[in-house]
């Protein structure tokens, strides 16, 4: 998980473009949808799509701080809330965080692949495993409310001693 300091960290041209995609693509779906994007919600989603990395709701305290002065994490967490539940970002459960969604305002299973040495996390969208594992369930009696597909292991840069 990124440091707070780490968010605040100068920003590659390649990446300030794909940065700057997100931010305009997160304006027009909230303008398409009739929401509120805040000032806070924009601030916590630029925090988020700017990271490689899912950022934890209290590393997004410390990075508004400088910002905005002390953020109550009630507010923080009603941001995040609204980010996923309008499919901006996605929670990762087991790093208890959130990373930008790679296909904003489509309907879509995603996987996750996240290195356990630098932490790098890649949105794999596809309803196929998806919904193979949710019709497989039912045999098993199992009924699913609710998927997260989250993989572990080293990116190719790690594996091959890079990071």
């Amino acid at each position: 998980m990124p440091r707070s300091s780490d968010l605040h960290a100068a920003v590659p041209a390649g990446q300030a473009a794909r940065l700057a995609h997100k931010l305009a693509r997160a304006d027009a779906l909230a303008a398409e949808r009739g929401l509120a994007l805040t000032t806070l919600r924009r601030q916590v989603y630029t925090l988020i799509a700017e990271s490689e990395r899912p950022v934890g709701a209290y590393d997004l305290l410390a990075a508004l701080e400088p910002q905005r002065g002390r953020v109550p994490p009630t507010t923080v967490y009603r941001a995040l809330e609204f980010l996923v539940e309008h499919g901006f970002v996605h929670r990762i459960e087991s790093k208890n965080a959130f990373f930008a969604c790679c296909q904003m305002g489509e309907p879509h299973q995603s996987q996750f692949l996240m290195c356990d040495a630098c932490g790098e996390t890649v949105e794999i969208p596809g309803d196929g495993l998806a919904t193979q594992l949710s019709h497989s369930a039912p045999a098993h009696g199992f009924e699913v409310h609710h998927q997260v597909v989250e993989l572990s292991g080293l990116c190719a840069a790690c594996k091959h001693g890079h990071a």
